[in-house]
This record gives C-alpha cells, sequence and structure tokens, in this order.
C-alpha cells in the first residue's frame, strides 16, 4: 500500500493537475489576509469554509488523474480494485494534510493575527481543517469519472452538493415538515464552520462533538465508495 500510495503522489505531482485547485486556494487565503490584524477564530473558519472546496476539487482531480488504461494496469499489480482505491484516497489525504499545514501555519508566521492563538484555537485549528477537508473528500470521490461520466456535470453537481451543506440552517427552516430530513443528511459542514467562527463564546465541548460528527460522516461515505469499488468497474 506505501508503494502504490507513493506512486499514485508522484504521478499526481507529475501531471500538475492539482495546479488550478492549489493556486485558487492559495489565492483565496491569500485575499482574506491581504490586511491585518485579524481575529483568530474568524480568520480560521472562513479559511476552512473554503478548504472545504479546495478540498472536494482537489480530491476530484487526484480521482481522475490515471488514466482507464492505466488504472487497470494498478488493479493487476495491486491485485484487489480496493486496494488502488484506498491508495488514491491516500493520495488525496497527504496532498489535503500538505494545504492544512500551510492554511494553519501561514497566519502564524507571517504575524497575521491581532494576538498568537490559544492552546484551544490551536485544536480548533487544526482538528477544524483536517474534519472539512476530509468531508470534501469523502463527497468528491462519488463524483469522479467512474460514477459521473462527464466532468462537467460531475463539477455541477460537486459545487451544487457543496453550496447546500453551507445553507442547510437556512434551508431547514425554509423545508416543509416532510422533508425536514433533508437538512439532516447533508454534509454537516455548516455546523462545524459555525462552531468554529463561534469558538470564543461557545463550549469548547460544543465543537469536538461536531467535527466527530464531521469525521464520522466522511468515514461512512468513504467506507460506502471503497465497498462499491470492489463490486463494479473502476471506469465504464
Amino acid at each position: 500500500m506505501i508503494v502504490l500510495t507513493r506512486y499514485l503522489v508522484r504521478h499526481y505531482i507529475r501531471s500538475q493537475k492539482y495546479f488550478a485547485p492549489v493556486i485558487m486556494y492559495v489565492i483565496a487565503m491569500l485575499l482574506i489576509y491581504s490586511y491585518k490584524p485579524n481575529p483568530v477564530a474568524d480568520s480560521y473558519s472562513v479559511t476552512a469554509m473554503l478548504l472545504f472546496f479546495g478540498a472536494a476539487w482537489l480530491g476530484l482531480t487526484v480521482m481522475n488523474a490515471e488514466p482507464a488504461g492505466q488504472l487497470q494496469l494498478l488493479v493487476l499489480h495491486a491485485g484487489n480494485k480496493r486496494k488502488v482505491i484506498l491508495g488514491q484516497i491516500w493520495c488525496a489525504w497527504i496532498m489535503h494534510c500538505a494545504l492544512v499545514i500551510i492554511t494553519v501555519l501561514y497566519p502564524v508566521i507571517f504575524g497575521m493575527f491581532e494576538r498568537q492563538p490559544t492552546g484551544g484555537e490551536w485544536m480548533m485549528a487544526w482538528s477544524g481543517h483536517l474534519a472539512l477537508s476530509l468531508l470534501g473528500l469523502s463527497l468528491c470521490v462519488f463524483l469522479q469519472k467512474s460514477y459521473v461520466h462527464q466532468f462537467s456535470r460531475s463539477m455541477s453537481a460537486l459545487i451544487t452538493v457543496l453550496l447546500l451543506s453551507f445553507v442547510q440552517g437556512a434551508l431547514t427552516d425554509h423545508l416543509p415538515e416532510w422533508l425536514q430530513w433533508l437538512g439532516k443528511v447533508l454534509p454537516p459542514a455548516f455546523y462545524l464552520v459555525r462552531e468554529m467562527m463561534i469558538f470564543e463564546e461557545a463550549k469548547q465541548g460544543s465543537i469536538y462533538l461536531t467535527i466527530i460528527w464531521a469525521v464520522m460522516y466522511a468515514f461512512v461515505l468513504l467506507i460506502i465508495h471503497v465497498w462499491l469499488s470492489g463490486r463494479r468497474d473502476l471506469r465504464s
């Protein structure tokens, strides 16, 4: 698995398919910190929201990086479709962790905050960004070419799901009672970003419960994807 993941990471970096999502994300982050000083919790909540979008886009490019023929060869060498799928997930997660490190450390190293983050804010920043990047990854796996053949359709669907994830609070208030369940099945990105934004006023336990909720939600989706991948072609 380590050898397979290392190969996938190297191939993905050589393909330069990461360029668009990474550059767009970095530019957006730099715009957020274009002036200083900035409040810690508010700034981290905004970058976490952006990372949710960036991680989903980046993850989609990882899943679509291998040509169909090359992917079939990888399955033959790995001996199992699910190993290749897990390798792709690890490859995307490595790229996401790199973005999280940049996102969390950049404003501290360059003095963009009004003060140094407290211990609790450090924990909130790392865990919140990692959870939202994992959540974005768990959504994008179902919109790769093996599920949705046209890239334009997969991106449209991805953007729709990501946006719905952030308006679910208002959406639930306007839905009829028989559709209230829609607000509960959407990814909990809205609730996690909200908890990060009010971190200083809210109880610390509430944000960690929301993080656990987001991580469990992501793991369920990833497990479903890995299970389905063993029962169908990787590319049709």
